[in-house]
C-alpha cells in the first residue's frame, strides 16, 4: 500500500492504548490487533486477483517476517512493544510512516477484522448469473470462498423470447435453478429476509430468486402473481435493451417500434402497485430515466438498482448509469443501489474507483442506500482498504455488505397485502400488432 493509516482508522479493529515505550511523539500499540490468531487462508492471501481489478500485494516487496516465537500472549505483548519503540525511533529519525510499518501485517489485520465480521452479518451479492448445467459447480465454489451469505440470483430470458415463449423459458429456468439449489446443501432457497438472515445464522448459502426483465411475465399480472406464487421475490422491471409494452428501457434496440412506450405506462405502475401489494421487491436499474422517476413516484415501498453505477464515472458501455437526481429521489424512497465494483463500463474496475464510487454515492444518497455487486472474490479485499477509512466503522460496513438489503426486504414485506388486489389487463392495443402467440380475448 502508498501509505499508512493513522491510529483513528483502526478504532474499529480493536481498542488502542498508549503506554510504554515513550518518545517525544506519541506511540500508539494496537494490543488487540497483536492477539489476533490469523487464519491461514490470509496470511496465504493470493499475490494476485486474477481480473487484476483489485491491486496486488506482493510479499516479495515487503519487509522480511520478524523471527518466530512461540505463541503465547506474553510473547505478542513483547513484540508489540519492540514494535511500539521501533516506530518511535523511526519517526524521530523523519522516516515515512508508510515505510515505518509493515503492511503486509495490517493488511492482514484488517482482512481479518472483515472476515468475522461477515461471520456476523450476511454479505449480500446483488446479481449473480452463474454458468448452468455441468459448469454450475465452478461458479458455486467461486462463491463459497468468497465469504458471500446471500445471492440475489435473477432468472434470464432472451429478449428475443418476448411475445412468444418467454414465460415457459423463465418456467424452465426457474426449475433448472431450484435443481441446482437442490443438488447442494451448502445453499437454501429464502423468500424473506428473516429467513435470509436465519440461513447465514446455518452456515447456509441464502437464495433469493428474482426474474430479469419484464418480459418474463407475458404483460400479465397473473403471471406475476403466479411466479411470486414459485418463489420469485424481486423482478427488474426491464432486461438489458429489453422495452416492454409497458416499461422502456434505458439502452433502445427498438427505435423502429413506435407502439413500444418511452417511459412507463399506466399499466406499467399497476404492476408496481401489485408487486408492493404481493410483497415483492421492483428492481429498475435498466429502466429508462423518465421510468424510474415514475417508478419513484408511485411506489409504495423501497426499490432497489441492482449492479448499477452512478453516471458521474462516464464509464462507455454502461447499461446501467444512474445520474445524481435518480440516487437522491431513491434515498427518499428508501431503497438501495448495489454498486457494481466489478467493471466501469467496458473496462475492469480498479480498487481506487470502487472506493471512489462508493464513497460518492454515500455522499449523494447516503449509508442507508448502498450495496454491493458484480465481484464476490474481491470484496474481502476491498472492504479491508475500505475499513482504512474512520468514516467506514464495523456499522456502516455492515450496512454496505447487506445489513441495507435486509432492510429493504423487511420493509417491502411489511407492505404485503395493504393494497388492493389489481385484476386489470394490459390493453389489447398495447400488444396489437405484435408477435404475441395468444388465444383470442372472448
Amino acid at each position: 500500500m502508498n501509505s499508512m493509516p493513522n491510529h483513528a482508522d483502526f478504532m474499529e479493529l480493536g481498542t488502542i492504548h498508549q503506554h510504554q515505550p515513550t518518545c517525544k511523539q506519541h506511540c500508539f500499540v494496537f494490543t488487540e490487533i497483536a492477539d489476533i490468531d490469523l487464519p491461514p487462508e490470509i496470511t496465504k492471501y493470493p499475490e494476485k486477483i486474477k481480473n487484476g481489478s483489485i491491486h496486488s500485494y506482493k510479499k516479495d516487496s515487503m519487509s522480511p517476517p520478524p523471527p518466530k516465537v512461540p505463541n503465547t500472549r506474553r510473547s505478542r505483548k513483547i513484540i508489540a512493544a519492540v514494535s511500539a519503540l521501533l516506530v518511535c525511533i523511526a519517526l524521530a529519525a523523519g522516516i515515512p510512516l508508510g515505510l515505518q510499518l509493515r503492511s503486509s501485517s495490517l493488511l492482514e489485520a484488517r482482512l481479518a477484522f472483515i472476515r468475522r465480521l461477515l461471520v456476523e452479518s450476511p454479505l449480500v451479492e446483488g446479481y449473480w448469473a452463474p454458468q448452468m448445467g455441468a459448469n454450475f459447480s465452478k461458479s458455486y465454489a467461486e462463491i463459497k470462498n468468497s465469504m458471500v451469505g446471500a445471492l440475489l440470483w435473477p432468472i434470464s430470458v432472451p429478449c428475443a423470447a418476448q411475445y412468444l415463449d418467454a414465460v415457459q423459458l423463465t418456467l424452465e429456468g426457474i426449475d433448472d435453478a431450484r435443481r441446482m439449489v437442490k443438488k447442494n446443501p451448502d445453499m437454501v432457497i429464502v423468500e424473506s429476509a428473516d429467513a435470509m438472515e436465519q440461513a447465514h445464522t446455518d452456515g447456509k448459502l441464502a437464495i433469493l430468486f428474482g426474474l430479469e426483465g419484464g418480459h418474463t411475465l407475458g404483460s400479465s399480472l397473473a403471471v406475476l402473481r403466479s411466479m411470486y406464487s414459485l418463489g420469485a421475490r424481486f423482478v427488474s422491471l426491464t432486461g438489458i435493451g429489453c422495452t416492454t409494452p409497458w416499461a422502456s428501457a434505458s439502452i433502445r434496440t427498438d427505435f423502429f417500434d413506435e407502439n413500444l412506450p418511452s417511459t412507463l405506462t399506466n399499466f406499467g405502475e399497476v404492476v408496481i402497485q401489485e408487486m408492493n401489494r404481493l410483497g415483492m421487491l421492483v428492481e429498475i436499474s435498466r429502466l429508462s430515466e423518465p421510468a424510474m422517476m415514475v417508478a419513484l413516484n408511485v411506489a409504495k415501498a423501497p426499490l432497489l438498482l441492482s449492479n448499477a453505477l452512478p453516471s458521474s464515472m462516464a464509464c462507455n458501455g454502461s447499461t446501467a448509469a444512474v445520474p445524481d437526481h435518480i440516487m437522491s429521489a431513491l434515498s427518499q424512497n428508501g431503497g438501495v443501489l448495489m454498486l457494481n465494483v466489478e467493471r466501469c463500463g467496458d473496462k475492469p474496475m480498479t480498487l481506487k474507483d470502487a472506493i471512489t464510487a462508493i464513497n460518492y454515492i454515500r455522499v449523494i444518497a447516503g449509508v442507508d442506500h448502498l450495496g454491493l455487486s458484480g465481484s464476490p472474490k474481491n470484496y474481502p479485499l476491498l472492504l479491508a482498504e475500505l475499513a482504512r477509512d474512520r468514516l467506514w466503522g464495523s456499522a456502516a460496513i455492515k450496512k454496505l455488505v447487506g445489513g441495507n438489503i435486509v432492510r429493504v426486504l423487511r420493509e417491502v414485506e411489511m407492505n404485503k397485502n395493504r393494497l388492493p388486489l389489481s385484476e386489470d389487463w394490459i390493453p389489447l392495443e398495447a400488444v396489437e400488432g405484435n408477435a404475441y402467440c395468444r388465444y383470442p380475448e372472448t
